[in-house]
């Protein structure tokens, strides 16, 4: 018989297996944080791999090779991810971006390539949607082509969607937040670390209350926060997922995109996200309906603590990676400080982009941007400064010194 260890290798070997298709089960995360969600504004630092279908969106700055964290996004399989619009009104050339997969820590400003297991990929088409509004932010909603394909492996792997018969996401759920945005309002730039925090769906109503946003919020949004702030998303989480679960048996699923909101964790100013579920229709008319059937959940998990068949080995994936072994803690390490990868060779070296033989979305004229303005301010209950919604990209430096 073989020793343990020899099996465990084995095993870890299979399971890790990759596969270019990113086929099989979506929503499940291959590690869970140790701590508990206590303290993205009032997160905590994820385990490399807690939330395999996060991306960070980066603008390339030519200049100098360097790249910028912007936005998050969530990757739906090995071509395609979904973001927030508003993260192109000002950089709309699919050229000034790059997407990273598989990090749990990026480096802001990097001209150096990701090492393995992260992925460096160009995009080849930015898709945003036909009625989205720049001044509302109403439609916020966009999809990323990729190329080359994505692999998933033991720390990439895709988000769920809502199933067309769920219908809104009801209230309880558990429901988290992640991304590498600003730790609290007006910081100098993102956060290094990917963080999580734990939030609570809030009635629209309640939220578009006097108090609260006053009318501003859609019914394509979902409200998402604490009446007393605290814990929120900000600036640099934009596109990032509002994800929820209704049993312990379920997967995670994508039921909203961090769009806009007041400040940061301010009391009744909760973040604001657009609903997925009223997006299928769009979603599957960009990257076909059999791809979108792929990443939805067939049916609701029976509330029974005897795992379904979906959890069988036999149905996963070759790259499906639950609970891989978790590495030695060391006792001085700073408890938000992530751990050092283990020595790695870095990935191959990023192809030439190819010829995109598709136009980038042309920007507004003025025009068009007054006619919004107009439309915006006739159907507004108030008005309020498009500069104070934090939800935009994160500010990047223009020009910086190599």
């Amino acid at each position: 018989m073989l020793p343990t260890a020899v099996l465990l290798v084995l095993a870890v070997s299979v399971v890790a297996k990759e596969n270019t298709t990113c086929d099989g089960p979506c929503g499940l995360r291959f590690r869970q944080s140790s701590q508990g969600p206590v303290r993205i504004v009032g997160g905590q630092p994820v385990q490399h791999g807690a939330w395999p279908w996060m991306v960070s969106l980066q603008i390339f700055m030519s200049h100098n090779s360097r790249r910028y964290h912007a936005c998050g996004g969530t990757l739906l399989n090995s071509n395609w991810v979904l973001t927030a619009a508003h993260c192109f009104d000002n950089r709309k050339k699919v050229y000034d971006w790059r997407l990273v997969f598989g990090a749990q820590e990026i480096e802001y400003g990097s001209n150096k390539p990701v090492k393995a297991p992260l992925q460096e990929r160009y995009v080849e088409k930015i898709v945003i949607h036909e009625k989205y509004n720049v001044v509302t932010e109403g439609n916020d909603i966009a999809l990323l082509k990729v190329t080359p394909a994505v692999t998933c492996g033991r720390f990439i792997g895709p988000g769920c969607l809502p199933h067309f018969k769920a219908g809104p996401p009801k209230v309880p759920q558990t429901c988290y937040v992640t991304g590498w945005g600003y730790i609290k309002e007006n910081a100098p730039r993102p956060s290094p670390i990917l963080l999580e925090a734990r939030v609570d769906l809030l009635d629209l109503d309640l939220c578009n209350s006097t108090q609260w946003y006053n009318g501003r919020v859609t019914s394509t949004n979902v409200c998402a926060g604490y009446p007393a702030g605290k814990i929120d998303t900000c600036q640099g989480d934009s596109g990032g997922p509002l994800m929820c679960k209704d049993s312990a048996d379920s997967p995670f699923v994508v039921v909203g995109i961090t769009s806009w909101g007041v400040g940061c964790a301010r009391a009744k100013r909760p973040g604001i996200y657009t609903a997925t579920w009223d997006y299928l229709d769009w979603i599957a008319s960009k990257i076909g309906p059999n791809a979108l059937h792929m990443i939805q959940p067939a049916t609701p998990h029976p509330p029974t603590t005897h795992a379904s068949s979906s959890h069988l080995p036999s149905s996963n994936p070759a790259w499906y990676f639950e609970n891989p072994p978790h590495a030695a803690q060391s006792s001085h390490t700073h408890p938000f400080r992530p751990q050092p990868y283990p020595p790695q060779h870095p990935s191959q070296p990023l192809p030439p982009p190819p010829l995109s033989h598709t136009k980038p979305p042309k920007a507004l004229s003025f025009a068009k941007r007054l006619q919004q303005l107009i439309e915006a301010l006739r159907g507004r209950p108030y008005s309020v400064a498009k500069n104070s919604y934090y939800m935009g990209p994160t500010e990047y430096p223009e020009t910086v010194l190599s």
